[in-house]
């Protein structure tokens, strides 16, 4: 369960806020969707878990033209953000919802899996089943799109800390706040360890994940499944 207040003052502020705290936010975004296209330019089933806000969405729906979406959020006020977001996009008609957790929704499987900012708002063991249950719903020859936090071992960690630390005074966060956000490291938001994500992806019947992109502590991966 996450430990973050999606429904709460949290979720209410996310997308104001979330660009400062995730590097490259809208570029895992841009690079994800760019990737989908390349592999699956005429997908017709897509599955993207935790849908938050839809911020990915356009770039999406524009890159894989003739998909159908399947979204899991299981957020009641993110749901009613990107509820808008498709809306004013007039893309409602390509969308259905899951139920809110990926563990309650029919056995289907996609071409395409994507999930953004998910995994490290989960526990380690928490962690595991998702990417379990992701991992299932990838069809023979289809991929998984992952970002999370992943931090590195000393001494890059101690310098991602320094780096990340200056980041953010730059982009004007009070220094009573950056602590607040460093003191969430493995208490509300959790290290995905790349390990432990080949090793379940491996065992899922998935290839190696492969790095796409780091912005610090922030990981973008492609994981396929043979034809």
């Amino acid at each position: 369960m996450a430990l973050l207040d999606f429904d709460g003052d949290y979720g209410r502020t996310y997308n104001a806020r979330i660009r400062r705290l995730i590097p490259a936010y809208d570029a895992i975004f841009e690079l994800a969707a760019a990737t989908a296209a390349a592999l699956h330019p005429e997908a017709q089933r897509v599955l993207v878990v935790g849908a938050g806000t839809g911020t990915e969405l356009p770039a999406l729906l524009e890159a894989l033209p003739q998909a159908r979406f399947t979204l899991v959020e299981p957020s009641e006020q993110m749901r009613g953000f990107c509820h808008e977001l498709l809306a004013s996009i007039g893309a409602s008609g390509r969308v259905a919802w899951g139920a809110d957790h990926l563990e309650a929704c029919a056995d289907d499987t996609f071409e395409v899996v994507i999930s953004h900012n998910v995994l490290h708002v989960l526990a380690p063991a928490e962690q595991e089943q998702l990417l379990q249950q992701m991992a299932a719903r990838v069809a023979l020859g289809g991929c998984l799109l992952l970002s999370s936090y992943s931090e590195s071992g000393p001494p890059g960690l101690e310098l991602g800390l320094a780096i990340g630390r200056s980041r953010f005074a730059v982009l004007g966060m009070d220094q009573a706040t950056i602590e607040a956000v460093l003191e969430s490291r493995n208490s509300k938001v959790f290290s995905m360890d790349a390990e432990r994500l080949e090793q379940q992806l491996t065992q899922a019947g998935l290839e190696p994940p492969i790095q796409l992109l780091q912005a610090l502590f922030n990981h973008l991966w492609l994981s396929r499944r043979s034809a």
